[in-house]
């Protein structure tokens, strides 16, 4: 049996135990022998479908304990991102379009569909920003963009945007910590324009804010 069978034998396997409701995150996977047994196949067949779970970051192998079913995809996804970076495979600027997208998506989502009741905490991250020093405005910029993606109720561009945000953290620490006034001030904008727009349930001048807003970040990166 092909390699790349058995390992889509053991996902199967996986996800009917979740279905049944034996098995969630942070919850012990059956032993190497009992999936031997169960699944008819040699432990060196397990153990390489396993290790090729680790990588992908849905288990993770304790010493002694054995597999647990985890949700470390974000950091294996964002070392995919890096690796193909590396390799030439896409470039900054390749990814830095895919955030922008992640973003536009999310925006729009929150417009359909978050309740009234989250707005007035993505109001309060904005009058944080406004009050905030150079040094602050990094962390409260991603915790406005964060509770943004956050109320968009999709949880696949929470992933994602997660994950490419990590990849470029200290370039955009950098370039907004020594944004001049009148760039910071356009920058505050942009977060007041979708903020608005959420209220007003714009899509079109929410769309145009995160437009804004990608063009002056990624001016200076």
């Amino acid at each position: 049996m092909g390699e790349t069978k058995v390992y889509f034998l053991v996902i199967e396997h996986i996800k009917s135990l979740v279905q049944q409701g034996t098995l969630s995150f942070g919850g012990k996977l059956p032993s190497e022998r009992q999936l031997m047994t169960t699944l008819g196949l040699s432990r060196n067949s397990i153990r390489e479908a396993l290790r090729s779970l680790e990588n992908m970051g849905i288990v993770e192998s304790r010493h002694g304990q054995g597999s647990y079913l985890v949700n470390h995809i974000a950091d294996s996804l964002g070392g995919i991102f890096s690796l193909l970076v590396f390799m030439n495979e896409c470039s900054e600027q390749e990814i830095r379009e895919l955030r922008r997208g992640i973003e536009i998506g999310a925006c729009l989502a929150a417009v359909r569909q978050a309740p009234d009741r989250q707005l007035p905490e993505l109001l309060h991250c904005l009058e944080l920003l406004k009050n905030c020093s150079p040094q602050e405005r990094p962390a409260l910029d991603k915790r406005f963009h964060d509770t943004l993606i956050r109320i968009s109720g999709n949880r696949l561009l929470m992933l994602l945007s997660g994950t490419l945000s990590q990849l470029f953290e200290q370039t955009i620490q950098d370039a907004q910590t020594h944004l001049c006034a009148s760039e910071w001030d356009d920058l505050l904008s942009c977060h007041a324009q979708l903020c608005d727009s959420l209220a007003a349930r714009n899509e079109t001048a929410c769309v145009d804010a995160v437009m804004r807003h990608y063009d002056l970040t990624d001016n200076r990166i």
